[in-house]
């Protein structure tokens, strides 16, 4: 069985294609939103897959462009993925499962595969996301706070003379100190270590209630850097919710074959 999983986050879609259950051909690419239809037509046109697993985190209108284009190339329709209260290994606490985001859910069940005991699920993307996951499966609740360039294009728009910076690393100039000696690179650090500071609290506090033999897995663009600037040891996994979209992709084949 072929399948097109598709991770529509709030900045990039990431899109894969993946062969039989043994997931042989597994390679991804990224793409932006500003021309989706036409650059998803050309990235998949070559494809013919079985189906089509989408998870979306971004609004309702860009799973109508993918489905559109899905459905113009080989006349199917993408599967959405929704949260469930319990299944593929993951039972939610949430008081409304609708309202828990497909990524976490899907990241969870991921991280779940892989690693059977008591899990932190962090993701540092747009948003951040902290999940805990007991041993026996139980995703007990978490945390949302903004990302490393939500917080840095904050400051642009919501102060006088603070400008907004894009989210990348520079060189401060200041060999002698951490510290920043110009207000771009300022803020580019002063949004870093307050990230990683508040992961590293987190962490560490989960680590109080459940133990040091909690398992931390990272995912998102900014989880080299935070991981480099916390004390915690992290299980850093580039593609966690596309792995979460290949077990359900699993689940699906494996049930039609029955």
């Amino acid at each position: 069985m072929s399948y097109i999983l598709i991770d529509a986050g709030n900045t990039y879609l990431k899109v894969a294609h993946i062969i039989d259950s043994k997931y042989v051909d597994f390679n991804y690419d990224i793409l932006n939103y500003e021309n989706l239809f036409d650059d998803l037509l050309l990235k998949l046109k070559n494809y013919s897959p079985s189906k089509v697993i989408v998870c979306n985190v971004n609004k309702p209108g860009i799973y109508s462009i993918i489905s559109d284009v899905v459905l113009k190339l080989w006349h199917i329709q993408a599967i959405l993925v929704s949260v469930e209260q319990d299944k593929y290994g993951i039972s939610t606490c949430y008081t409304n499962p609708n309202l828990l985001g497909s990524d976490r859910w899907v990241a969870m069940i991921a991280a779940r595969s892989e690693f059977k005991k008591t899990l932190c699920v962090i993701d540092c993307g747009t948003a951040v996301t902290i999940d805990v996951v007991t041993d026996l499966g139980v995703h007990i609740g978490g945390l949302i706070s903004p990302g490393l360039n939500t917080s840095r294009k904050s400051l642009g728009l919501n102060t006088n003379n603070l400008p907004s910076v894009d989210n990348v690393d520079k060189n401060n100039n200041n060999e002698s100190s951490f510290l920043a000696i110009n207000t771009e690179d300022a803020i580019l650090g002063g949004t870093l270590y307050q990230l990683s500071a508040y992961i590293e609290r987190i962490v560490s506090e989960i680590k109080e209630e459940f133990g040091e033999d909690l398992v931390c897995v990272i995912t998102g663009g900014d989880a080299d850097k935070v991981q480099a600037l916390t004390y915690h040891y992290f299980h850093h996994r580039e593609t966690l919710v596309l792995d979460g979209l290949r077990i359900l992709a699993k689940a699906i084949s494996e049930k039609e074959s029955i």
